[in-house]
C-alpha cells in the first residue's frame, strides 16, 4: 500500500512538471495491479490530455464515465477530450446532461461557450458566456470567452472591452492578449496590436505553440509598417500547431528540408504555391529570382494557373498542386522545396527590391485577337474592367469589399465602357444596374471569369483599365502590367507604402483610412481615369 501511494505521489508530482510520458508510465504500472481504478484513469486521462493524445485520454475518460455516471468531473473532461477529438456534437450533448446534474457548473458553462463557437451557434455561446461571467464575475477565463463571443456576432467594439476586462483580471493572460490583439488589428489599431504581440514574446509563460502563433500575428504588423526583413522573418511560422486552420499558410507536410536561400545547385528544388489564388500571382513576382542558380525546379501552383506559369517559366517543370490523404506530396522527385510566399523573405526584404518586377504572364495571342474582334465595335470609349467584391462573402470580409450601387457614379460615365469581371453570381447585381443607370456592361455567357484564367487574362489585356477590390483580379491585371486602380484598405499587403502598390507597379491603391468606406474612393476614379489617358 505504501508503494502504491508513493507510485500515486511521483505521477502526480510528473504531471505538475509537465513530464507527462513519466506520469503516464507510472499510472501505467498502478493500472495493471488495478484497471478499474477510476482515480488513476483520471489521473491518466488528465496527462494524456496535456500530452495532446487525445484519443487515450478520451479512453480513460470513457471508463471513469461509464463507472461513475454522475461524475461530473469526468464528464467535463470526456467532453474536452470530445473537442480534442473534433467530436464537438458529442462533447456539447455531454456538457448539457452536466448542466442537468449542475445547472451552474462555471467549468461547463465555459466549456460550452467554446463548443457552441466552434458549431457555429453564436447566440448560444453568447448565452453561455453571459452565465459564466454571473457565476464568476472576477474570472479572467469568463471575460475572455465573452470577448470572443460577442465579435462572432460582429460586435467588435464590445468585444474589445470585454478583452480588455480580461487582461485587467490577469494581466499575463496570453489566450485574452492574444484575442486582444486581434481585435485591435481588425479595428485598424495596428501599432497597439503590434505592442501588444511583443509584449506578449516577453513572457516566459509562453509555450512553443503560443510563440508561433504571436509570431505569425506579428509578422502582418511589421510588414504593414514596412519593417520588412523582421516582417518576412515571423511569417515563416505561419506553419505552427496552435493556428487555426483559416489561418495557417498550409496544412501542406513535408519529409524533405525547406530551402532557406543556400547553394543547392545540382540539386532539385519544390516550389509550391499555397494560400489563394490571389496570393499565388502576387508572391509569384518572386520566381524569376529563382533562374540561374544552378538548381532544377519544380513549380507546383494552382491547377488553373498551371499552363499560364509554363509558359511564363519555361525553364521549370510546372505541374498542379498533388498531394496524398497525408497531405505530404504525392510525388516526392525533389530534394528541397519552399513555399512561394517564403520566396520575398529570400529576395524582398527592402522596399526597393520590388523594382525587380517584371511582368512575364501573358495570355495566348490567339484568345487576345478574339477578346479583340469582341470588343471591335466599341468606338471612342475607354475600356475598363470591373470587379466589386469577392466571390466568397461573409460579415467580415463584406467590410472590405463594396456593392455594385456603390459605382453608380463611376458607371454613370458616357465616355466609359464597362467590362464585368466580377466572377460568381452577379447577374441579378448587373442586371439591376444597368436599369438603374440605362447602361450595358458587357458579358459573354461563354466566359468562365473563374475558372478559364487565360480567357480573363486575354480579356484584360485587352481593356485600357481595371478597377478592383481586393481580389485576385487586381493581381491578375498588374500581373500583365494592366493600369489598375484597387480599392482597398492600408494592408500589410502595401508593405508600408501609400501611394504605390509595391508587388505591381502598374496598380494604383486608394486606400480608405481608419473609419472610411471603401465606396468613398469611387467617387476619386472618374477624374483620375481620364487624367491617366489624357497624358
Amino acid at each position: 500500500m505504501k508503494n502504491l501511494k508513493q507510485l500515486q505521489s511521483k505521477a502526480q508530482a510528473a504531471i505538475r512538471q509537465g513530464n507527462f510520458a513519466l506520469a503516464i508510465h507510472v499510472l501505467n504500472d498502478l493500472l495493471q495491479s488495478e484497471p478499474t481504478n477510476t482515480r488513476y484513469l483520471m489521473m491518466r486521462g488528465e496527462a494524456h490530455l496535456r500530452a495532446e493524445a487525445y484519443e487515450e485520454a478520451l479512453a480513460d475518460y470513457a471508463q471513469v464515465v461509464q463507472a461513475e455516471p454522475v461524475n461530473v468531473d469526468a464528464l467535463n473532461n470526456f467532453a474536452v477530450a470530445l473537442i480534442r477529438c473534433n467530436r464537438q456534437i458529442e462533447a456539447e450533448k455531454i456538457f448539457e446532461y452536466v448542466l442537468e446534474l449542475q445547472p451552474n457548473n462555471f467549468d461547463t458553462h465555459i466549456n460550452l461557450c467554446n463548443v457552441y463557437q466552434s458549431l457555429r451557434q453564436p447566440e448560444k455561446s453568447l448565452q453561455a458566456a453571459f452565465k459564466a461571467v454571473e457565476l464568476n464575475p472576477s474570472s479572467a477565463v469568463a471575460f475572455n470567452n465573452l470577448g470572443t463571443a460577442l465579435g462572432d456576432l460582429g460586435m467588435t467594439e464590445e468585444s474589445r472591452q470585454a478583452f480588455l476586462t480580461s487582461t485587467a483580471l490577469a494581466k499575463d493572460y496570453i489566450p485574452a492578449l492574444i484575442n486582444l490583439a486581434q481585435v485591435e488589428q481588425k479595428l485598424e489599431n495596428r501599432a497597439e496590436s503590434m505592442a501588444l504581440y511583443e509584449q506578449m514574446l516577453t513572457m516566459k509563460e509562453l509555450t512553443k505553440g503560443q510563440i508561433e502563433f504571436v509570431r505569425y500575428y506579428l509578422s502582418y504588423a511589421y510588414l504593414y509598417f514596412g519593417r520588412l526583413e523582421e516582417g518576412w522573418r515571423n511569417y515563416e511560422y505561419g506553419f505552427g500547431a496552435m493556428l487555426p486552420v483559416e489561418s495557417l499558410r498550409s496544412l501542406r507536410r513535408f519529409t524533405q528540408p525547406k530551402w532557406n536561400g543556400e547553394n543547392i545547385s545540382g540539386k532539385r528544388l519544390l516550389v509550391w504555391g499555397e494560400q489563394g489564388l490571389g496570393d499565388e500571382i502576387m508572391f509569384s513576382t518572386c520566381l524569376h529570382q529563382l533562374e540561374g542558380l544552378g538548381m532544377s525546379v519544380v513549380l507546383e501552383c494552382e491547377p488553373r494557373l498551371v499552363e499560364i506559369m509554363r509558359r511564363a517559366y519555361p525553364e521549370f517543370e510546372v505541374r498542379a498542386h498533388f498531394v496524398n490523404a497525408e497531405r505530404y506530396s504525392a510525388v516526392n522527385d525533389f530534394d528541397f522545396h519552399c513555399p512561394f510566399g517564403s520566396l520575398p523573405g529570400l529576395f524582398r526584404n527592402h522596399i526597393d527590391d520590388f523594382k525587380r518586377f517584371k511582368p512575364v504572364i501573358a495570355a495566348p495571342q490567339a484568345l487576345i485577337t478574339n477578346f479583340q474582334n469582341r470588343l471591335s465595335n466599341i468606338e471612342n470609349k475607354l475600356l475598363v474592367g470591373i470587379c466589386w467584391r469577392s466571390g466568397l462573402l461573409s460579415a467580415s470580409r463584406n467590410l472590405n469589399y463594396t456593392a455594385l450601387l456603390d459605382w453608380q457614379e463611376l458607371l454613370s460615365n458616357p465616355k466609359i465602357q464597362f467590362v464585368n469581371l466580377q466572377y460568381g453570381d452577379c447577374e441579378a447585381e448587373l442586371q439591376d444596374m444597368e436599369s438603374k443607370l440605362g447602361i450595358s456592361i458587357l458579358r459573354w455567357p461563354d466566359l468562365d471569369l473563374k475558372n478559364d484564367l487565360d480567357q480573363v487574362f486575354a480579356l484584360i489585356s485587352c481593356l485600357d483599365c481595371v478597377v478592383s477590390a481586393p481580389t485576385a483580379v487586381c493581381q491578375m491585371a498588374g500581373a500583365i502590367g494592366k493600369p489598375t486602380y484597387l480599392l482597398t484598405r492600408r494592408e500589410w499587403t502595401l508593405l508600408g507604402e501609400s501611394d504605390t502598390y509595391p508587388w505591381f507597379p502598374s496598380v494604383t491603391p486608394l486606400i480608405a483610412e481608419k473609419g472610411v468606406h471603401l465606396a468613398e474612393n469611387i467617387t476619386r476614379l472618374n477624374a483620375m481615369i481620364q487624367s491617366h489617358f489624357n497624358r
